[in-house]
């Protein structure tokens, strides 16, 4: 079993060789710790920073080799490219050091994001995990018909106990169970029927329907949501 990203940095230490990697190598290698801190946290935005500072390494390799070699006593020539690279080296020495410092606190600390919930009122949670159930019948519906009619899944009025989030029949179901499954008008139900059986008891898409009878459009909407062919 793959251990979760908490698990796995609790039992490497606080995460300080990001700031060594990063500090001893002056910059050079700070690309590393963001690499792994990106892998952990899955993050976008840790992400960019890796690209950034291993462009950053490619930039002080370059500089690197455009450096003059040492005069035979072994001082450093006056370069643009070495004065350049010294302060390039320590400008991503420093940045990375302080952005380095927050990150391992997120991935060593365990504070990995994680989706959370958009609400806790229960009745909001309860019509969401409804909906949730409701795409899944869907998807069940479009895999085996037959185990959906004998689940008697859009048939309340059949009473086979299957939870399917609220879906009814639209091509099966009576007006009662229409209208209490979508929360429409009794006639409105009524109606709808009455436009089934005069199109010879079916429809090939819910939208068919919204041809033959004129409804209100949050009760189109409500039919939408719940109703399926």
């Amino acid at each position: 079993m793959t251990a979760s990203p908490q698990e796995t940095v609790s039992a490497t230490g606080t995460g300080r060789w990001y700031l060594w990697v990063a500090g001893l190598s002056v910059g050079f290698l700070a690309c590393v710790p963001f690499w792994h801190a990106a892998q952990q946290l899955h993050g976008p935005d840790v992400r960019r920073w890796a690209v950034a500072f291993t462009a950053v390494t490619a930039w002080l390799v370059v500089l690197l080799v455009l450096t003059p070699d040492r005069n035979p006593d072994g001082t450093t020539p006056d370069s643009v490219f070495s004065t350049l690279g010294g302060f390039s080296a320590l400008a991503a020495a420093v940045v990375s050091v302080v952005k380095l410092n927050g990150l391992r606190r997120e991935v060593y600390g365990g504070v990995v994001p994680t989706a959370r919930p958009l609400h806790t009122d229960p009745a909001i949670a309860s019509i969401l995990a409804a909906r949730t159930r409701r795409a899944e019948t869907r998807e069940l519906i479009a895999r085996d018909r037959s185990m959906a009619r004998e689940l008697g899944i859009g048939r309340p009025d059949l009473g086979r106990g299957y939870d399917d989030g609220g879906l009814v029949d639209l091509n099966g179901a009576p007006a009662s169970a229409i209208a209490s499954v979508c929360d429409i008008a009794p006639g409105l139900a009524d109606a709808v029927v009455a436009a089934r059986s005069a199109r010879g008891g079916s429809y090939f898409t819910v939208d068919e329907l919204f041809l033959d009878v004129h409804l209100p459009t949050e009760a189109e909407e409500k039919l939408r949501e719940r109703a399926f062919v």
